[in-house]
């Protein structure tokens, strides 16, 4: 029993600096480019083809695309569960670029532990996801945000953002699915049962 739990956090603790390295390398290449599209942590000008997770490995697909459109920055991510390779995209107004980047720190750690957290689900079992191809089928906004696992991976990712800015769970959720509306695309009534089953979620376990 003492070896399990020493093994479950080390794991944990693996899983955090995995964490911390992505969003730094991501930062980095943000802070010195423009638009472009960058793969890492190949193009940072290591050996390295991937990162390490604690069971497994992953690379990220990553592009910066500037917009005076956007106020400040909104960013997307998707885990491709066949390639192990986390896309991330980050629309930003070139005027509001360093203003923007604690802000976009927070919200990193969050995407980055939500998409792990995918890989983790994948190879545990830990929830039916279907088979590779049923990736490219889109559901409605309620039925994508509802699925088991998506709401897990929220979970988890929202609980990196709280300790790393140091704010209430349940506000930090409740600002994104506010801020956040052009990308879930739910109306108000589907985005409140979306927030009350993270919520929950997040008492129980």
């Amino acid at each position: 029993m003492i070896e399990i739990k020493k093994s479950l956090i080390l794991e944990k603790s693996e899983q955090t600096q995995l964490i911390r390295q992505i969003v730094r390398d991501i930062i980095q290449i943000y802070n010195s480019n423009g638009d472009g599209e960058f793969y890492l942590p190949e193009d940072l000008g290591g050996e390295e083809m991937e990162y390490r997770s604690p069971k497994n490995s992953v690379s990220v697909e990553l592009t910066l695309e500037m917009s005076d459109d956007v106020d400040d920055y909104m960013s997307t991510a998707f885990f491709v569960r066949d390639e192990n390779v986390i896309e991330i995209k980050i629309v930003y107004n070139p005027k509001n670029k360093r203003k923007i980047t604690y802000d976009l720190i927070g919200e990193l750690n969050e995407i980055i532990a939500h998409e792990l957290r995918h890989l983790y689900q994948r190879d545990t079992d830990l929830f039916d996801l279907g088979d590779e191809d049923d990736e490219e089928e889109e559901l409605p906004p309620f039925e994508y945000y509802s699925q088991p696992e998506e709401i897990d991976a929220q979970v988890y990712g929202f609980r990196r953002m709280k300790k790393v800015t140091r704010r209430p769970f349940e506000e930090l959720v409740r600002n994104w699915f506010r801020t956040h509306k052009e990308i879930h695309q739910l109306n108000e009534k589907e985005q409140e049962k979306i927030v009350e089953m993270i919520l929950d979620y997040n008492s129980k376990i």
